[in-house]
Order: C-alpha cells, then sequence, then structure tokens
C-alpha cells in the first residue's frame, strides 16, 4: 500500500518529502558528527544542477556524479572542524540552496536548513518524491468539496506530525488561508488556491497522503 513506502522510509531513516512541498517550503537537515546526510532527487526525473551552502565553514558537500554531467541526483552533507575564511560571516544553522532540471528542461529550486547535532541520528537524510496525483487537480479538488476540504485538512496535519513540513511554515499558513476560502467565500479550487498563494498541487499532494493514509489504514491488518 501507498503509505508503506513512508513506513520503509522511516525505517531505513530517510524521510520523504514530496517535490511540491519542498519546493514551497525549507526543510531541516540534520548533520552529525562522523556521518554523511544525504538528499537525494533519485525518485524524480531531476538532475543536479547547482548547490550553494550559504556558510561552508563547517559543513562539505559532494555529490554522486559531476554537476556538469547532468547526471548527479544526490547531494551529501559532513560536518567538519570549523574554518577561518577571512571576510565571511558564518551562522549556527546555514541555508543550502539546490537548483535541478528535470528531462522537460523545467527548473526547481529547493532550499534546506542545515541544522548540526550530536543527538543519536534519526535520519539517513532527505528522498525528495514526485507528485503522482490520480487525477487532475481541479478533479481532485472540487469532484466532492466537502470530502476534500476535510481531506486536505487531514492530510496537512500528517505532513506536519511526519516532519514533510513545519507547522510555523508559510506554506502552512498559505494552505489554511485556502481551506478558509473554500469554506466561507464558495471558492473554486484553483480560485482559492491563487488567493492564498499556493500551488494547487500542493493541495492535491496533501489530499492524497490522506486518501493513501485511509486506504493503509484500511487495508491495515488487525493483530490478536
Amino acid at each position: 500500500y501507498p503509505d508503506c513506502a513512508f513506513a520503509q522510509s522511516r525505517v531505513t531513516g530517510y524521510q520523504t518529502v514530496g517535490r511540491d512541498i519542498a519546493v514551497n517550503s525549507a526543510h531541516d537537515i540534520l548533520v552529525y558528527p562522523g556521518r554523511a546526510s544525504a538528499i537525494d532527487f533519485s525518485s524524480t526525473d531531476e538532475a543536479l544542477a547547482y548547490v550553494l551552502i550559504a556558510d561552508p565553514s563547517k559543513i562539505v558537500f559532494s555529490t554522486d556524479a559531476q554537476l556538469a554531467s547532468g547526471q548527479a541526483k544526490t547531494v551529501f552533507l559532513r560536518p567538519i572542524q570549523a574554518l577561518n575564511f577571512p571576510g565571511a560571516t558564518t551562522a549556527t544553522i546555514t541555508n543550502l540552496s539546490i537548483k535541478t532540471v528535470d528531462s522537460k528542461g523545467k527548473q526547481r529550486l529547493y532550499n534546506f536548513n542545515i541544522v548540526p547535532t550530536n543527538k543519536e541520528p534519526e535520519h539517513l537524510g532527505i528522498r525528495i518524491a514526485p507528485l503522482t496525483p490520480r487525477m487532475s487537480p481541479a478533479q481532485n479538488v472540487d469532484r466532492n468539496r466537502a470530502l476534500a476540504v476535510s481531506d486536505v485538512e487531514k492530510g496537512l496535519l500528517i505532513a506536519i506530525q511526519r516532519g514533510y513540513t513545519a507547522a510555523n511554515d508559510p506554506v502552512v499558513y498559505s494552505v489554511r488561508q485556502f481551506l478558509a476560502l473554500v469554506k466561507n467565500q464558495n471558492l473554486s479550487a484553483a480560485d482559492a488556491a491563487a488567493r492564498a498563494g499556493v500551488d494547487l498541487s500542493v493541495i492535491v499532494e496533501l489530499a492524497k497522503i490522506a486518501f493513501e493514509e485511509s486506504n493503509y489504514r484500511s487495508h491495515k491488518p488487525t493483530h490478536i
């Protein structure tokens, strides 16, 4: 079942994040002493085009292929002993920017917060997953508005609980604006998303997460 993929990701230590959610918000990636943390795009048709660490004094990165080859799919981050770069500023938590190009030439820009920690490792890194809705966004949201709204609300809660997005992330605020507009102003999904400033594909992804969770639970075997 679809949610089994998320369960497997937790077992292996990877945090799975939907591509459209990842593009619209900055996710934390933890780095641990003596370990490498990965950001992996292998599940998508995207290749790495550019990688930038704002403060490189304590973090270095490598990729699984040269960026110029168009074959790089994974970024590996490793903490190092602090270096001194004259004139450069430093930050406890710095940001990582990754630009990708997909098979159709579309570019996407992802941002991550690099969070150093000495805790026991929780994740091996982040795996970016493509958006694969079962139907078009308009059908998925508008066919049954009441059900769709509850699905989006549930999907948002699940996304926050699983760490796909932070509760205080701007995209969460935009989704909540979308929900209020659909409920209170009788707007179509597309109009509400446009007014709330959120990509409709994010709404679809959240509804899909809720649907897959319900589907998994309805088929989950019971144990005596």
